[in-house]
């Protein structure tokens, strides 16, 4: 019954270890995506009156695509820091919208590299993984779902296509802004090496710019939001704590 007790506890013992410490083992993540980007300005939209939330301001016929590169290292179990590289298009039309009859239309290509710290509300699990990798014949691994937030800060540098009447408008102005990123994502781990995942942020800038145009009527900056699938390999972690790539 001892050497049962004993057997029981030490397990225990072990499997926190190895839970408290596998995160270590692959602190480097490589990360590609494609996705979409949709647009909150000036041009197309409803006025506040028509607009609950800005709900009537999601449409699909806005939404353009984008692609994603990034590289995650985690600082500690739950916090993380990423760089990346979004780029993607923006797209507005009143078309069918509270300034139909202003017929302003345009398209953007946007550059976004941030930096973002992430925090894990929902961890991942790891021991399966430290597990195979130090061969002691564990046979499966079981995948599991983390959840964090993000909170950043990056820079935008875009280009305008003024469209319809938006041609005859001439403003100057800078196509450069500073981003807050601000959002949530998921991952879902395929086995030891990759992970499946989904970010979603709002891009808060300091620019009314980025389709073109502004008004009078303006009350706040230009808002954008990126949607990304992404696909993550974890990178092996050397001894001395950098990538260990062979």
């Amino acid at each position: 019954m001892k050497k049962l007790l004993f057997f029981l506890i030490t397990s225990f013992l072990l499997n926190l270890t190895i839970n408290a410490q596998a995160w270590r083992m692959r602190r480097y993540e490589a990360i590609i995506g494609i996705g979409s980007a949709q647009y909150f300005g000036d041009i197309g939209g409803w006025s506040k009156d028509e607009n609950i939330l800005g709900l009537k301001d999601i449409a699909l016929s806005q939404v353009r695509p984008g692609i994603y590169f990034g590289v995650r290292y985690k600082l500690y179990e739950e916090i993380s820091l990423k760089l990346n590289l979004n780029y993607g298009y923006l797209h507005g039309d009143d078309a069918d919208k509270a300034n139909s009859t202003r017929n302003f239309k345009f398209y953007t290509s946007i550059f976004e590299p941030s930096v973002q710290v992430e925090y894990a509300f929902i961890k991942e699990k790891e021991a399966m993984s430290y597990l195979m990798m130090k061969g002691r014949g564990m046979s499966q691994f079981h995948p599991s779902i983390s959840a964090y937030a993000f909170l950043g800060l990056g820079g935008a540098f875009f280009k305008v296509t003024e469209k319809e009447d938006l041609q005859n408008v001439d403003l100057e102005y800078t196509p450069i802004a500073l981003v807050v990123p601000v959002g949530i994502g998921l991952k879902f781990g395929l086995n030891t090496n990759w992970s499946i995942g989904f970010d979603m942020g709002g891009r808060f800038t300091t620019s009314d710019y980025l389709d073109g145009y502004t008004s009078d009527y303006s009350e706040s900056k230009d808002v954008y939001f990126f949607g990304v699938f992404n696909m993550v390999y974890k990178i092996r972690t050397g001894s001395n704590g950098l990538p260990v790539f062979k």
